[in-house]
């Protein structure tokens, strides 16, 4: 664990060494959600209601988002840039380390300015809950913790999957683009808004919608699409998607040849 925080430590010291640029890219990357969040808020507005959802409920479906890729963005964040760790021959670096490769590149390359997800995505969720005036004693807010995290092993498994046909594919940007950052297009509005097929590819194929939709009906006085019992399965969703990633990439690290770089 000591050698696991100094990694981290080092990243973090390795990144603040141009601290204008890491200042800058933390607030346009505010910028950027609060500015994504407006165009939401605007098509809410336009219409009074999208399928019974006022604004302020739909500002407590993008807190789950916020928060869960912030957690996910602090630790996976790597991931996203797995290829060229494969096409540069980094990956043979890591697999003579002494801990585990996976592991030291996540340490190696710890991205601290996720923290403005995470903090902005507390502050949505907390916004919409005193203009909802949900009452979060302690127990709530435990489940918001079990919901958080469950989500944030969602998106860390479709990052982790991605991440590992690298190993065979090589060159993964098509996929990363799509799965990791225009898939959450999707789940920014309540997913009963679609026809058919889409909230059942959401639920039951690539289950994105356990990260923010069914576990706010825990909260939200809504009928659910299919069945009420999938507002607690966000994370027993999201604990045996991660453990699926992680034996997938484990599977693809198995077949890695390197790439002679």
């Amino acid at each position: 664990m000591k050698r696991y925080f100094n990694l981290i430590r080092k990243s973090i010291q390795i990144q603040l060494e141009y601290r204008m640029s890491f200042f800058i890219s933390i607030l346009s990357m505010g910028l950027y959600y609060i500015v994504q969040f407006s165009i939401v808020g605007f098509t809410v507005m336009k219409f009074h209601d999208l399928n019974g959802w006022k604004i302020e409920e739909i500002a407590f479906l993008y807190s789950f988002v916020l928060v869960a890729q912030g957690i996910n963005t602090m630790i996976f964040g790597p991931l996203v840039r797995f290829d060229e760790v494969i096409r540069k021959g980094e990956w043979d670096y890591l697999l003579t380390r002494p801990m585990k490769p996976l592991v030291t590149l996540l340490c190696m390359q710890f991205d601290p300015s996720a923290v403005v997800h995470f903090f902005l995505g507390i502050g949505f969720f907390f916004y919409a809950a005193s203009q909802m005036g949900l009452e979060l004693d302690f127990w709530k807010m435990l489940i918001v913790l079990q919901v958080w995290v469950g989500g944030a092993m969602v998106m860390a498994s479709i990052r982790i999957i991605i991440a590992s046909v690298a190993f065979y594919a090589v060159s993964i940007e098509s996929l990363v683009h799509f799965f990791v950052y225009s898939s959450k297009e999707f789940i920014l509005y309540p997913i009963n808004i679609y026809k058919n097929p889409i909230p059942f590819v959401l639920t039951f194929i690539f289950p994105i919608a356990f990260i923010n939709y069914y576990p706010s009906h825990i909260f939200l006085h809504k009928e659910n699409l299919f069945f009420d019992g999938l507002r607690y399965f966000s994370f027993p969703v999201g604990l045996v998607l991660f453990v699926i990633s992680l034996y997938l990439f484990r599977l693809g690290g198995r077949s890695y040849h390197s790439t002679g770089t």
